[in-house]
């Protein structure tokens, strides 16, 4: 079977843009606009490259960017809206079953977040450990200022497509490929 990696490197670009799509939350335009930087050496060449895409752009672009993910348990969560990485983000937390009362509690954070940032909450599920933690950094984040969340947000969005590439591309080349085959 051909490693993933390959493929991105060498396969069409449709090809390609269909595996670099999902590592970064219903924004297209970053896999498009990174698609001419290959061939990547590794999983973490790819995620520093779609993160520099996404730095490169302006704030506007940003903004919708951060628009594009969904909320904690959200509308998305509900209407069963979501992408595939999300629900597994999201589920293993458990926040796809949370009792009555976590539920309206994290309706109330979303709500507050959005009205001060125009955007979702966004963290990077996959190091947050329990919903105790979880809800200590929404509501320390609520804090915030907007450039110091601008930040923040940013930073939480590179570790997701870091986790999300280290998936996707994380494994070893096989010993049938050799590493020029990458490069």
């Amino acid at each position: 079977m051909t490693h993933p990696l390959y493929t991105l490197n060498h396969g069409r670009p449709e090809t390609a843009l269909a595996l670099l799509a999902p590592l970064v939350e219903r924004s297209d335009w970053v896999a498009e606009a990174t698609l001419g930087r290959r061939p990547f050496h590794d999983d973490e060449a790819v995620a520093g490259a779609l993160v520099e895409t996404i730095l490169q752009a302006g704030p506007d672009r940003r903004l919708t960017l951060f628009q594009a993910h969904p909320e904690l348990a959200g509308r998305e969560a509900i209407a069963g809206e979501m992408t595939v990485e999300s629900q597994g983000e999201q589920g293993r937390l458990g926040l796809m079953a949370l009792d009555h009362a976590t539920a309206t509690r994290l309706r109330e954070l979303n709500a507050a977040y959005r009205a001060r940032f125009s955007h979702p909450f966004i963290i990077a599920l996959h190091r947050v450990p329990d919903l105790d933690t979880l809800f200590t950094s929404f509501e320390r984040r609520l804090t915030a200022t907007p450039l110091e969340e601008h930040i923040s947000t940013l930073a939480e969005i590179a570790s997701v497509i870091r986790a999300r590439a280290a998936t996707a591309f994380g494994k070893s080349l096989s010993s049938s490929y050799s590493q020029e085959h990458v490069l």
